[in-house]
């Protein structure tokens, strides 16, 4: 054991040295070992141990993290590499959605280490689970004041995610670079147990792990029973058939979130994370029996985040947050790619195209999923959403399969959701995120989804049956998603809802069991020729996605528009619509210009929606008479 230590260190040596000959920033490689240099740094200037010193900003600075272009060299665990291949220890990123939040958590941020000629200095713990200490050296604690908090929340890749978004160019490339580079195995001298004081022996010296002491009052006490194993409770994705995909490259983490980040995070967003992988393979199997809130660091790494970018509506062309892909970036690109309107047109009747091939050939039909896959949420009216619809594709034809549908949109956005909406399914599938008190966890759901999925409920195989008090519970759900984009998580004896803007489409065989769907366009079968060129162009259909729907804001509508829009609504109200119809109009006006590229609602644009409502309309009086 001694050989294998001296031996692992030598090529952890060689290691280094490799990369430094290569010239890749210490940040990257050795994250805690700038981390421990700034520290020292600062208490030589006089701070005070727990304060901050600055490492965010240095690491910032250093990577030229300002400039998100530069994130691509940082490796990316969703980046189809698997997980032993990355350094432990090393600078990583991973994009994922927030599935449950932890409640804070004590450390133990500073401890003393001593040596046998009686020398002593302050080391930090941030940043990691454990700490390494020379041969000869001991830690101490200091006292209350080496404590401090941290928050942490559990990821998961984003559900749903198609196979186009998850090879992205930019992430498969720095994974590679990062599989690439000598596996670098660090030993582990000290550690102290979370949840016990007692101390496993190694062959050099005790190995001990910062306490961790919970804030909560109903958290364990220390030496309490584990509430159930973090085996038996599994990874928690939302879509259980997803902890398997890709061979073991599908991880989800614990991210331990410090200064202001630490409660920054909330559930259903998605982030990604900048910060220092934590994964021992030496120690997996000392933790196979924790909780389902401590799993091994084998099974659900530990990222301790540097800093956090959040990513709404995440596209993989466009990988990056709204703070720094600005309206003249965006502007730039949408010159790069549609500077003239003879090449959004191409791209525009490609798209209603290879839908319309999956709809029976249905053109009407692909242009409201063309709509609906520009909406987008802008603002607020009271509780109402600005901006986006719920679509109904009603009398589904029995010979066109549901899952062409859904294999086309796959194609084009980067999330697509297939549920299937039996009363079997509504009865026994967990809908809902259900808090578990006790594994303090929140329990995944299949409806907890990242923004921007697109959620299809497929209710084509529903039969008559009775539905039990979960089965009329899921309902209630699927409608609050679908119309007022909200999540509803089950706490037992109350509900807590969480905004969440997806795009849902309903597909049945008659009418949805969804009410108050906003558009409902009954499908027609017609005989269509297979678009030429239609699926040479996808690429360029899902930039034009991406781009339309990063910026969110209200279409310009003139005066003599608004006056033809009251004008033609006051008579299709003469055919007893609902009211609200007046309002997805709004929301259609704007993604139907949208599909063109376009800002103004032009009176010719108007005419053309009011055609194809009309067209609907005549449709659901002839369908639903």
């Amino acid at each position: 054991q001694v050989l294998w230590s001296r031996f692992a260190q030598f090529q952890v040596g060689m290691a280094a040295s490799v990369v430094s000959m290569a010239g890749v920033p210490e940040e990257l490689v050795h994250p805690l070992t700038v981390v421990d240099a700034l520290f020292a740094r600062s208490l030589d200037g006089g701070r005070k141990p727990t304060e901050q010193w600055g490492e965010r900003e240095h690491f910032i600075r250093a990577l030229t993290l300002d400039d998100e272009m530069s994130l691509a060299r940082i490796p990316c665990l969703n980046g189809g590499v698997t997980l032993d291949r990355i350094p432990p220890f090393s600078l990583v990123r991973y994009r994922g959605l927030v599935q449950d939040v932890f409640e804070p958590e004590f450390y133990t941020a500073v401890l003393q280490e001593c040596d046998n000629a009686g020398s002593q200095k302050l080391v930090t713990t941030k940043y990691r689970e454990c700490l390494e200490t020379a041969a000869g050296r001991e830690l101490r604690e200091i006292g209350r004041g080496g404590l401090s908090s941290r928050g942490a929340c559990y990821c998961v890749p984003l559900p749903c995610e198609t196979s186009w978004a998850r090879a992205a160019p930019s992430d498969s490339e720095a994974s590679s670079r990062a599989g690439s580079r000598a596996d670098e195995r660090a030993s582990v001298n000290a550690k102290r147990s979370r949840s016990s004081e007692e101390d496993v022996e190694m062959e050099v010296t005790h190995v001990t792990e910062p306490k961790r002491l919970h804030t909560s009052v109903g958290a364990p006490a220390t030496g309490a029973p584990a509430v159930g194993t973090s085996d038996a409770f599994g990874l928690n994705f939302p879509i259980a058939s997803e902890e398997r995909r890709g061979g073991g490259t599908a991880v989800a983490c614990i991210a331990k979130l410090y200064d202001e980040d630490a409660e920054s995070v909330r559930v259903c967003e998605t982030v990604e994370i900048i910060g220092v992988l934590c994964v021992d393979p030496q120690l997996a199997s000392f933790d196979a029996s924790r909780d389902a809130r401590h799993p091994s660091t084998s099974l659900v790494p530990r990222i301790h985040a540097l800093c956090i970018r959040r990513l709404p509506f995440f596209h993989p062309d466009l990988p990056f947050s709204s703070a720094w892909l600005t309206e003249a970036r965006l502007a730039a690109a949408w010159q790069r790619h549609f500077a003239t309107q003879e090449l959004i047109a191409s791209v525009r009747g490609a798209a209603v195209g290879v839908l319309a091939q999956h709809l029976g050939g249905d053109a009407l039909a692909a242009e409201y999923v063309l709509m609906l896959l520009t909406s987008r949420c802008f603002g607020k009216h009271g509780d109402l959403s600005l901006g986006p619809f719920s679509l109904g594709l009603s009398v589904w034809p029995e010979t066109l399969p549901v899952t062409g549908l859904v294999s086309v949109l796959e194609e084009l956005v980067p999330r697509v959701a297939h549920l299937e909406v039996t009363a079997e399914a509504l009865n026994t599938k967990r809908w809902r995120p259900t808090k578990d008190f006790d594994a303090n966890r929140l329990v995944a759901g299949q409806l907890q989804l990242a923004a921007g999925t697109t959620v299809i409920f497929d209710e084509t195989q529903m039969k008559e049956g009775e539905l039990g008090c979960q089965g009329v519970k899921a309902i209630a759900a699927l409608n609050d998603l679908a119309m007022d984009q909200q999540l509803v998580c089950d706490f037992s004896s109350f509900d807590v809802r969480i905004p969440l803007e997806v795009q849902s489409i309903s597909v049945s065989a008659r009418r949805s069991i969804l009410q108050n769907i906003d558009i409902q366009v009954p499908v027609r079968m017609q005989a269509t020729e297979n678009p030429t060129g239609a699926f040479s162009a996808i690429q360029s259909v899902r930039l034009f996605l991406g781009l339309v729907t990063r910026s969110p804001r209200a279409v310009e509508i003139p005066a003599d528009v608004v006056e033809r829009f009251c004008t033609d609504f006051a008579q299709v109200r003469k055919r007893d619509v609902r009211s609200e119809l007046g309002h997805a109009w709004m929301n259609l006006a704007r993604a139907y210009c949208l599909t063109y590229g376009e800002r103004v609602l032009t009176l010719d644009r108007w005419t053309a929606l009011l055609a194809l409502e009309h067209e609907r309309l005549q449709r659901c009086q002839e369908a639903f008479a």
